[in-house]
Protein backbone atom coordinates (compact mmCIF):
# COMPACT_ATOMS: atom_id res chain seq x y z
CA UNK A 1 0.00 0.00 0.00
CA UNK A 2 1.60 3.20 -1.21
CA UNK A 3 1.89 6.61 0.58
CA UNK A 4 -0.05 7.97 -2.09
CA UNK A 5 -3.39 5.78 -1.75
CA UNK A 6 -3.23 6.84 2.08
CA UNK A 7 -2.66 10.63 1.26
CA UNK A 8 -5.62 10.66 -1.18
CA UNK A 9 -7.63 9.11 1.24
CA UNK A 10 -7.19 11.18 4.54
CA UNK A 11 -6.09 14.08 2.92
CA UNK A 12 -2.68 14.55 4.55
CA UNK A 13 1.12 13.21 3.50
CA UNK A 14 3.28 12.51 6.89
CA UNK A 15 5.00 9.23 6.54
CA UNK A 16 8.45 9.53 6.05
CA UNK A 17 8.41 5.45 4.10
CA UNK A 18 6.73 5.10 0.87
CA UNK A 19 5.94 1.36 1.47
CA UNK A 20 3.09 1.37 4.49
CA UNK A 21 2.67 -1.65 6.75
CA UNK A 22 -0.71 -2.67 7.27
CA UNK A 23 -0.58 -0.93 10.96
CA UNK A 24 0.59 2.55 9.64
CA UNK A 25 -1.96 2.33 6.99
CA UNK A 26 -4.64 2.02 9.49
CA UNK A 27 -3.14 4.56 11.52
CA UNK A 28 -3.37 7.23 8.03
CA UNK A 29 -6.74 6.23 7.62
CA UNK A 30 -8.68 4.33 9.87
CA UNK A 31 -8.61 6.22 12.73
CA UNK A 32 -12.03 8.02 12.29
CA UNK A 33 -10.98 10.51 9.68
CA UNK A 34 -12.22 13.95 10.50
CA UNK A 35 -12.81 17.15 8.46
CA UNK A 36 -9.15 18.51 8.82
CA UNK A 37 -6.38 19.84 10.97
CA UNK A 38 -7.93 20.94 14.42
CA UNK A 39 -7.39 24.52 15.97
CA UNK A 40 -4.11 25.18 18.36
CA UNK A 41 -6.46 26.09 21.14
CA UNK A 42 -6.84 23.33 23.10
CA UNK A 43 -9.59 22.39 25.37
CA UNK A 44 -10.34 20.16 28.35
CA UNK A 45 -13.47 18.51 29.86
CA UNK A 46 -14.69 20.54 32.53
CA UNK A 47 -13.23 19.19 35.64
CA UNK A 48 -9.58 19.18 34.08
CA UNK A 49 -6.95 21.66 33.79
CA UNK A 50 -4.68 21.08 30.88
CA UNK A 51 -0.86 22.07 30.06
CA UNK A 52 1.64 21.15 27.91
CA UNK A 53 5.44 20.35 28.31
CA UNK A 54 7.36 21.04 25.22
CA UNK A 55 10.35 18.08 24.49
CA UNK A 56 13.80 17.93 22.49
CA UNK A 57 12.43 15.93 19.75
CA UNK A 58 9.09 14.92 17.82
CA UNK A 59 6.98 12.02 19.78
CA UNK A 60 5.80 8.67 18.41
CA UNK A 61 2.68 6.81 19.32
CA UNK A 62 3.79 5.75 23.00
CA UNK A 63 3.19 7.28 26.49
CA UNK A 64 3.37 5.39 29.99
CA UNK A 65 3.34 7.39 33.21
CA UNK A 66 5.60 6.09 36.11
CA UNK A 67 6.77 6.89 39.14
CA UNK A 68 8.67 10.44 39.05
CA UNK A 69 8.53 11.01 35.19
CA UNK A 70 6.79 9.66 31.74
CA UNK A 71 8.16 7.11 29.72
CA UNK A 72 7.82 9.00 25.98
CA UNK A 73 9.07 7.45 22.57
CA UNK A 74 10.54 10.27 20.28
CA UNK A 75 12.61 10.52 16.61
CA UNK A 76 11.97 10.20 13.21
CA UNK A 77 9.21 7.93 11.84
CA UNK A 78 9.89 5.04 10.25
CA UNK A 79 13.83 5.38 10.18
CA UNK A 80 16.13 2.35 10.73
CA UNK A 81 17.58 2.67 14.63
CA UNK A 82 16.33 6.17 14.66
CA UNK A 83 13.89 6.11 17.56
CA UNK A 84 14.35 6.26 21.26
CA UNK A 85 12.52 6.05 24.21
CA UNK A 86 13.18 8.48 26.67
CA UNK A 87 12.46 9.31 30.46
CA UNK A 88 10.27 12.69 31.34
CA UNK A 89 10.85 14.53 34.44
CA UNK A 90 8.07 16.64 35.55
CA UNK A 91 10.39 19.52 35.82
CA UNK A 92 11.89 18.43 31.90
CA UNK A 93 15.10 16.59 32.26
CA UNK A 94 15.35 13.90 29.70
CA UNK A 95 16.96 10.60 30.37
CA UNK A 96 17.51 8.29 27.43
CA UNK A 97 16.29 4.69 28.46
CA UNK A 98 16.38 3.24 25.12
CA UNK A 99 17.28 3.47 21.47
CA UNK A 100 17.90 1.93 17.91
CA UNK A 101 13.73 1.25 17.55
CA UNK A 102 12.39 2.11 13.77
CA UNK A 103 8.79 2.79 14.42
CA UNK A 104 7.18 2.72 18.52
CA UNK A 105 4.01 2.21 18.38
CA UNK A 106 2.46 1.36 21.88
CA UNK A 107 3.96 1.11 25.34
CA UNK A 108 2.78 0.03 28.79
CA UNK A 109 4.60 -0.07 31.93
CA UNK A 110 4.45 -2.73 34.89
CA UNK A 111 5.00 -0.56 38.00
CA UNK A 112 5.42 -3.89 40.12
CA UNK A 113 8.11 -5.62 37.88
CA UNK A 114 9.65 -1.81 36.41
CA UNK A 115 9.24 -3.20 33.07
CA UNK A 116 8.74 -0.86 30.42
CA UNK A 117 6.82 -2.96 27.38
CA UNK A 118 6.43 -1.26 23.67
CA UNK A 119 5.91 -2.33 20.41
CA UNK A 120 7.81 -1.43 17.10
CA UNK A 121 6.23 -2.37 13.90
CA UNK A 122 8.62 -2.34 11.63
CA UNK A 123 11.54 -3.55 10.18
CA UNK A 124 13.62 -0.91 8.27
CA UNK A 125 16.06 -1.51 5.86
CA UNK A 126 19.27 -0.90 7.73
CA UNK A 127 17.60 -1.65 11.04
CA UNK A 128 18.78 -4.87 13.24
CA UNK A 129 15.49 -5.04 15.10
CA UNK A 130 11.61 -4.82 14.63
CA UNK A 131 8.21 -6.56 13.89
CA UNK A 132 8.26 -7.47 17.73
CA UNK A 133 7.91 -6.94 21.31
CA UNK A 134 10.66 -5.56 23.75
CA UNK A 135 11.28 -5.22 27.77
CA UNK A 136 13.13 -2.90 29.06
CA UNK A 137 14.16 -4.12 32.53
CA UNK A 138 14.76 -1.88 35.30
CA UNK A 139 12.90 1.18 33.54
CA UNK A 140 12.62 3.55 36.38
CA UNK A 141 17.02 4.13 36.68
CA UNK A 142 17.95 2.25 33.35
CA UNK A 143 19.92 4.50 30.82
CA UNK A 144 21.75 3.71 27.60
CA UNK A 145 19.81 -0.13 26.79
CA UNK A 146 19.47 -0.98 22.90
CA UNK A 147 16.37 -2.27 20.91
CA UNK A 148 18.87 -5.33 19.99
CA UNK A 149 19.00 -7.90 22.70
CA UNK A 150 15.79 -6.90 24.46
CA UNK A 151 13.15 -8.94 21.95
CA UNK A 152 10.56 -10.31 24.43
CA UNK A 153 10.00 -12.52 21.26
CA UNK A 154 12.41 -12.37 18.00
CA UNK A 155 12.10 -9.59 15.59
CA UNK A 156 9.65 -10.47 12.84
CA UNK A 157 7.50 -12.72 15.13
CA UNK A 158 4.75 -9.43 15.24
CA UNK A 159 4.98 -8.01 12.30
CA UNK A 160 2.24 -5.44 12.60
CA UNK A 161 2.81 -5.09 16.52
CA UNK A 162 0.83 -2.49 17.82
CA UNK A 163 -1.30 -2.06 21.26
CA UNK A 164 0.55 -2.87 24.47
CA UNK A 165 -1.20 -4.09 27.72
CA UNK A 166 0.19 -5.84 31.23
CA UNK A 167 -2.71 -7.96 32.54
CA UNK A 168 -3.41 -8.56 35.88
CA UNK A 169 -1.23 -11.54 35.98
CA UNK A 170 1.68 -10.12 34.74
CA UNK A 171 1.42 -11.29 31.31
CA UNK A 172 1.88 -9.04 28.67
CA UNK A 173 -0.87 -8.35 25.68
CA UNK A 174 0.23 -7.50 22.49
CA UNK A 175 -1.83 -6.19 19.13
CA UNK A 176 -1.05 -7.58 15.80
CA UNK A 177 -2.95 -4.74 13.19
CA UNK A 178 -2.97 -7.57 10.53
CA UNK A 179 -6.26 -6.14 8.75
CA UNK A 180 -9.04 -7.93 6.82
CA UNK A 181 -10.14 -10.09 10.04
CA UNK A 182 -7.13 -11.85 10.43
CA UNK A 183 -5.88 -8.86 13.27
CA UNK A 184 -5.04 -10.68 16.76
CA UNK A 185 -4.17 -10.35 20.11
CA UNK A 186 -1.24 -12.24 21.16
CA UNK A 187 -0.65 -12.69 25.13
CA UNK A 188 2.83 -13.29 25.94
CA UNK A 189 4.39 -14.88 29.37
CA UNK A 190 6.75 -17.60 30.96
CA UNK A 191 4.93 -20.19 29.11
CA UNK A 192 5.47 -18.34 25.77
CA UNK A 193 3.55 -16.68 22.85
CA UNK A 194 -0.30 -17.64 22.49
CA UNK A 195 -2.61 -16.39 20.56
CA UNK A 196 -5.53 -14.55 23.37
CA UNK A 197 -7.84 -14.20 20.50
CA UNK A 198 -6.85 -15.48 17.71
CA UNK A 199 -8.56 -13.53 14.44
CA UNK A 200 -11.60 -11.48 13.63
CA UNK A 201 -10.26 -8.16 14.23
CA UNK A 202 -9.53 -5.94 11.65
CA UNK A 203 -6.63 -3.21 12.38
CA UNK A 204 -6.02 -3.79 16.24
CA UNK A 205 -4.81 -0.73 17.94
CA UNK A 206 -5.92 0.27 21.88
CA UNK A 207 -5.85 -2.01 24.61
CA UNK A 208 -6.43 -1.55 27.95
CA UNK A 209 -8.07 -4.13 30.96
CA UNK A 210 -10.79 -2.73 33.06
CA UNK A 211 -11.11 -3.26 36.80
CA UNK A 212 -13.01 -7.03 36.56
CA UNK A 213 -10.32 -8.19 34.74
CA UNK A 214 -11.55 -8.31 30.73
CA UNK A 215 -9.74 -6.99 27.53
CA UNK A 216 -11.03 -3.86 25.79
CA UNK A 217 -9.36 -4.15 22.26
CA UNK A 218 -9.83 -0.98 19.79
CA UNK A 219 -9.77 -1.51 16.14
CA UNK A 220 -9.99 0.39 12.99
CA UNK A 221 -12.61 -1.43 10.18
CA UNK A 222 -12.32 -2.53 7.07
CA UNK A 223 -14.29 0.55 6.22
CA UNK A 224 -12.37 2.76 8.40
CA UNK A 225 -14.99 3.32 11.71
CA UNK A 226 -13.87 2.45 15.05
CA UNK A 227 -14.87 -0.48 17.10
CA UNK A 228 -13.73 -1.46 20.69
CA UNK A 229 -15.23 -4.93 21.68
CA UNK A 230 -14.52 -6.72 25.28
CA UNK A 231 -13.05 -10.05 26.05
CA UNK A 232 -13.11 -12.38 29.30
CA UNK A 233 -9.62 -13.60 31.02
CA UNK A 234 -10.34 -16.76 28.48
CA UNK A 235 -9.87 -14.57 25.32
CA UNK A 236 -13.88 -15.29 24.33
CA UNK A 237 -15.80 -12.29 23.35
CA UNK A 238 -17.96 -11.01 25.27
CA UNK A 239 -19.87 -8.25 23.77
CA UNK A 240 -19.08 -4.78 21.50
CA UNK A 241 -18.50 -1.45 24.00
CA UNK A 242 -19.14 0.90 20.82
CA UNK A 243 -19.08 1.31 17.26
CA UNK A 244 -18.51 1.08 14.35
CA UNK A 245 -18.67 4.34 14.22
CA UNK A 246 -16.65 7.56 13.21
CA UNK A 247 -17.36 9.36 16.68
CA UNK A 248 -14.22 8.42 17.83
CA UNK A 249 -10.89 6.81 17.07
CA UNK A 250 -9.06 3.38 18.01
CA UNK A 251 -5.55 4.49 18.60
CA UNK A 252 -5.29 4.21 22.09
CA UNK A 253 -7.42 3.12 25.30
CA UNK A 254 -6.93 4.34 29.23
CA UNK A 255 -9.07 4.42 31.83
CA UNK A 256 -9.88 8.31 33.87
CA UNK A 257 -10.10 8.17 37.67
CA UNK A 258 -13.80 7.25 37.44
CA UNK A 259 -14.06 4.04 35.65
CA UNK A 260 -14.41 5.68 32.10
CA UNK A 261 -13.14 5.12 29.08
CA UNK A 262 -10.63 7.43 27.06
CA UNK A 263 -10.40 6.71 23.30
CA UNK A 264 -8.01 8.67 21.32
CA UNK A 265 -6.88 8.31 17.38
CA UNK A 266 -9.54 10.76 15.63
CA UNK A 267 -7.95 13.03 13.02
CA UNK A 268 -8.95 16.80 13.68
CA UNK A 269 -11.87 15.12 16.11
CA UNK A 270 -11.71 15.03 19.82
CA UNK A 271 -10.81 13.11 22.66
CA UNK A 272 -13.89 10.57 23.64
CA UNK A 273 -14.71 9.59 26.99
CA UNK A 274 -17.20 6.84 27.25
CA UNK A 275 -19.02 6.91 30.63
CA UNK A 276 -19.00 3.75 32.74
CA UNK A 277 -22.61 4.07 33.05
CA UNK A 278 -22.74 4.41 29.35
CA UNK A 279 -23.01 7.83 27.23
CA UNK A 280 -20.01 9.73 25.66
CA UNK A 281 -18.78 13.11 25.62
CA UNK A 282 -15.59 14.48 24.51
CA UNK A 283 -12.72 14.73 26.80
CA UNK A 284 -10.42 16.97 25.14
CA UNK A 285 -10.41 19.36 21.66
CA UNK A 286 -8.65 20.98 19.35
CA UNK A 287 -5.64 18.09 19.42
CA UNK A 288 -4.40 17.29 15.70
CA UNK A 289 -3.93 13.35 15.99
CA UNK A 290 -3.93 12.79 19.67
CA UNK A 291 -2.59 9.39 19.90
CA UNK A 292 -0.72 7.41 22.84
CA UNK A 293 -2.49 7.98 26.19
CA UNK A 294 -2.28 7.26 30.09
CA UNK A 295 -3.50 7.55 33.07
CA UNK A 296 -1.36 8.49 36.27
CA UNK A 297 -2.65 5.56 38.57
CA UNK A 298 -2.20 8.18 42.03
CA UNK A 299 -3.20 11.71 41.05
CA UNK A 300 -5.58 10.79 38.19
CA UNK A 301 -3.16 13.34 35.40
CA UNK A 302 -4.06 11.83 32.25
CA UNK A 303 -0.73 12.20 29.60
CA UNK A 304 -1.19 12.15 26.00
CA UNK A 305 0.68 12.63 22.71
CA UNK A 306 -0.18 13.98 19.60
CA UNK A 307 0.58 14.88 16.20
CA UNK A 308 0.25 17.53 13.53
CA UNK A 309 3.15 15.52 11.15
CA UNK A 310 3.77 19.10 10.21
CA UNK A 311 6.54 19.54 12.96
CA UNK A 312 3.99 21.82 14.85
CA UNK A 313 5.11 22.04 19.11
CA UNK A 314 2.33 19.95 19.23
CA UNK A 315 4.22 16.69 17.74
CA UNK A 316 7.21 17.84 19.73
CA UNK A 317 4.70 18.36 23.30
CA UNK A 318 3.49 15.85 26.21
CA UNK A 319 0.09 17.06 26.30
CA UNK A 320 -1.16 16.70 29.90
CA UNK A 321 -5.15 17.03 31.67
CA UNK A 322 -5.33 17.46 35.73
CA UNK A 323 -8.26 16.45 37.53
CA UNK A 324 -9.22 19.64 39.95
CA UNK A 325 -11.29 17.25 42.50
CA UNK A 326 -7.38 15.60 43.08
CA UNK A 327 -6.24 19.44 43.80
CA UNK A 328 -5.26 20.41 47.65
CA UNK A 329 -6.62 23.48 48.16
CA UNK A 330 -5.20 24.46 51.59
CA UNK A 331 -6.35 25.99 54.64
CA UNK A 332 -7.01 29.50 52.99
CA UNK A 333 -9.60 31.90 52.54
CA UNK A 334 -12.52 30.00 50.65
CA UNK A 335 -13.30 33.20 48.27
CA UNK A 336 -9.19 33.49 47.82
CA UNK A 337 -8.25 29.59 47.87
CA UNK A 338 -8.87 28.85 44.15
CA UNK A 339 -6.04 31.26 43.34
CA UNK A 340 -3.67 28.24 44.05
CA UNK A 341 -4.29 24.99 44.73
CA UNK A 342 -1.52 21.97 45.37
CA UNK A 343 -0.68 18.92 43.22
CA UNK A 344 -0.10 15.76 44.18
CA UNK A 345 -0.97 15.55 47.59
CA UNK A 346 -3.97 13.56 49.28
CA UNK A 347 -5.26 14.78 52.47
CA UNK A 348 -6.17 12.29 55.16
CA UNK A 349 -6.86 12.10 58.46
CA UNK A 350 -3.94 11.72 61.00
CA UNK A 351 -6.72 9.46 63.15
CA UNK A 352 -10.52 8.56 62.95
CA UNK A 353 -13.03 10.77 63.38
CA UNK A 354 -10.60 13.82 63.08
CA UNK A 355 -10.26 15.87 59.81
CA UNK A 356 -8.49 15.06 57.11
CA UNK A 357 -6.01 18.08 57.02
CA UNK A 358 -2.61 16.18 56.62
CA UNK A 359 -1.01 14.74 53.12
CA UNK A 360 -0.19 11.46 54.94
CA UNK A 361 2.20 8.91 53.36
CA UNK A 362 3.64 5.39 53.72
CA UNK A 363 6.96 4.76 52.31
CA UNK A 364 6.65 2.32 49.36
CA UNK A 365 2.39 3.26 48.71
CA UNK A 366 1.26 5.13 45.66
CA UNK A 367 1.33 8.67 47.01
CA UNK A 368 5.34 8.01 47.15
CA UNK A 369 6.33 9.10 43.69
CA UNK A 370 9.16 6.78 43.75
CA UNK A 371 7.01 3.46 44.63
CA UNK A 372 10.44 2.70 46.23
CA UNK A 373 10.87 1.08 50.54
CA UNK A 374 13.67 3.61 50.81
CA UNK A 375 12.91 5.10 54.23
CA UNK A 376 11.69 7.99 52.55
CA UNK A 377 8.30 9.60 50.67
CA UNK A 378 8.51 11.42 47.40
CA UNK A 379 5.56 14.03 47.32
CA UNK A 380 4.47 14.69 43.52
CA UNK A 381 4.46 18.12 44.37
CA UNK A 382 2.77 20.60 41.64
CA UNK A 383 0.83 23.93 41.60
CA UNK A 384 -1.97 24.56 39.75
CA UNK A 385 -3.16 28.19 39.93
CA UNK A 386 -6.45 30.18 38.67
CA UNK A 387 -8.68 27.26 39.77
CA UNK A 388 -12.17 26.45 38.86
CA UNK A 389 -13.32 24.40 41.79
CA UNK A 390 -16.97 23.26 41.74
CA UNK A 391 -15.89 22.61 46.15
CA UNK A 392 -15.08 26.64 45.93
CA UNK A 393 -18.53 28.25 44.14
CA UNK A 394 -17.41 31.70 45.63
CA UNK A 395 -14.18 32.12 44.43
CA UNK A 396 -12.86 33.19 41.37
CA UNK A 397 -9.38 34.40 39.81
CA UNK A 398 -8.54 36.19 37.05
CA UNK A 399 -5.49 35.40 37.08
CA UNK A 400 -1.82 34.94 39.14
CA UNK A 401 0.75 37.91 39.72
CA UNK A 402 2.88 36.39 42.21
CA UNK A 403 4.09 33.95 44.18
CA UNK A 404 6.66 32.31 46.80
CA UNK A 405 6.76 28.96 47.91
CA UNK A 406 8.71 27.29 50.47
CA UNK A 407 9.26 24.14 52.28
CA UNK A 408 10.33 23.14 56.07
CA UNK A 409 12.92 21.63 55.51
CA UNK A 410 13.87 23.56 52.52
CA UNK A 411 13.29 21.95 48.81
CA UNK A 412 15.45 22.89 45.84
CA UNK A 413 12.84 21.20 44.07
CA UNK A 414 10.33 22.90 44.93
CA UNK A 415 12.43 26.06 44.81
CA UNK A 416 13.21 24.70 41.12
CA UNK A 417 9.22 24.84 40.77
CA UNK A 418 8.69 28.59 42.26
CA UNK A 419 11.46 30.10 39.71
CA UNK A 420 9.33 28.16 36.94
CA UNK A 421 6.07 29.60 37.41
CA UNK A 422 7.49 32.65 38.14
CA UNK A 423 8.97 33.11 34.86
CA UNK A 424 5.40 32.05 33.52
CA UNK A 425 3.38 35.32 35.41
CA UNK A 426 0.93 36.60 34.94
CA UNK A 427 -1.15 33.67 34.55
CA UNK A 428 -4.51 34.57 33.21
CA UNK A 429 -5.83 30.72 32.41
CA UNK A 430 -5.98 28.10 34.51
CA UNK A 431 -2.85 26.01 34.41
CA UNK A 432 -0.73 23.51 36.63
CA UNK A 433 3.24 23.28 37.06
CA UNK A 434 5.10 20.06 38.50
CA UNK A 435 7.92 19.32 40.64
CA UNK A 436 10.07 16.49 40.67
CA UNK A 437 8.79 15.82 43.83
CA UNK A 438 9.10 16.97 47.42
CA UNK A 439 11.50 14.14 49.70
CA UNK A 440 10.69 13.79 53.13
CA UNK A 441 13.14 11.51 55.04
CA UNK A 442 11.79 9.16 57.98
CA UNK A 443 13.86 9.63 61.25
CA UNK A 444 16.27 7.09 62.31
CA UNK A 445 15.86 6.32 65.99
CA UNK A 446 19.42 5.80 68.11
CA UNK A 447 17.69 2.09 68.35
CA UNK A 448 17.92 1.74 64.27
CA UNK A 449 14.41 1.93 64.09
CA UNK A 450 12.82 4.36 61.28
CA UNK A 451 9.90 6.75 62.86
CA UNK A 452 7.57 9.30 60.92
CA UNK A 453 8.58 11.94 59.70
CA UNK A 454 6.97 15.41 58.73
CA UNK A 455 7.42 18.59 56.42
CA UNK A 456 5.71 21.65 55.70
CA UNK A 457 4.70 23.12 52.28
CA UNK A 458 3.56 27.03 52.43
CA UNK A 459 2.35 29.54 49.26
CA UNK A 460 1.27 32.69 49.51
CA UNK A 461 0.23 34.13 46.10
CA UNK A 462 -1.43 37.77 44.65
CA UNK A 463 -3.62 37.94 41.87
CA UNK A 464 -4.06 40.23 39.63
CA UNK A 465 -7.70 41.43 41.19
CA UNK A 466 -6.93 44.24 43.89
CA UNK A 467 -7.18 42.26 47.08
CA UNK A 468 -7.15 38.82 45.70
CA UNK A 469 -4.40 37.17 48.35
CA UNK A 470 -4.13 33.47 48.72
CA UNK A 471 -2.11 31.96 51.50
CA UNK A 472 -1.99 28.43 51.80
CA UNK A 473 -0.45 25.56 53.97
CA UNK A 474 -0.16 21.87 54.30
CA UNK A 475 1.13 19.56 56.45
CA UNK A 476 2.84 16.22 55.23
CA UNK A 477 3.61 13.29 56.96
CA UNK A 478 5.81 10.36 55.98
CA UNK A 479 5.09 7.05 57.58
CA UNK A 480 7.40 3.99 57.71
CA UNK A 481 6.39 1.12 55.76
CA UNK A 482 6.11 -1.08 58.31
CA UNK A 483 5.80 0.39 62.07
Amino acid sequence: MRLLVAARVAGISFFNSSVMTATSFALAVGFAVGAGPASAQVSAQAGYIYDSQLLGDTTQGCVAAAPGGIFVAVGPGFTAGAQQLVFVTPSGAERVLASGFNSISHCAYDSAADVLYLSDNALETGGVTGDTVFALGQASTASGLTALGNELVAAGTIPSASGVAVGPSGAVYVGDAVGSGAGRVVELSNSGATDFVASGIDFTSGLAFDSDGSLLVAESTGSFESKISRYDSSGSFVETVSGPTFAHGSYDLAFDRDGSLLVTGSFGGDVVRLAAGGGSSSFASGLTFASGLDVDAFTGRVVMLSSTFSGEDEDSSLHMFTPVDSLVAGRGHPERNCLVEFYGLELLPRKPGRPARHAICRDGDPCDADRLVNQSCLFPVGVCANVVDVDLPDCSSSGLASITLDARPASAELAELATRLSAALPLNESSCAFSDGLRVDLRLRPSGVFKKNRARVRSRALGVDVGMRDRDKVKLLCLPAVE
